[in-house]
């Protein structure tokens, strides 16, 4: 387990609509650097179990929400609760980047 890890050195992993860095992956906790690409969204979809955080850093982008549609900026901060649909647009011309956080409360910590 790695007590400190420098994002700038991780490979990311290239999504069809993203490249994601992965900080620290749990059974219950998954942390993630995500960067979704400029005209690019990653789809609508909702998870049965886990909750899930967005803290955004950099770009500008659309958060859905359930029906409803959210500008995203840096310092915007999203809790998005189990079962709840979402997705992210990038219409900018820019990366949106955000810390992604799952916490599974099901899962045994560790």
């Amino acid at each position: 387990m790695d007590l400190i890890v420098d994002a700038n050195t991780l490979e990311a992993v290239a999504r069809e609509h993203s490249d994601n860095k992965h900080l620290l992956r749990r059974e219950s906790l998954k942390i993630g650097l995500i960067s979704v690409r400029p005209n690019e969204a990653l789809p609508v979809h909702s998870h049965p179990k886990e909750e899930q955080f967005y803290y955004v850093l950099e770009g500008e982008g659309v958060l859905r929400l359930g029906e409803t549609d959210y500008p995203m900026r840096p310092g915007l901060a999203v809790s998005i609760p189990p079962g709840i649909v979402h997705g992210v647009r990038n219409p900018g011309p820019q990366a949106l980047r955000f810390l992604d956080i799952f916490i599974d409360w099901s899962a045994p910590a560790g």
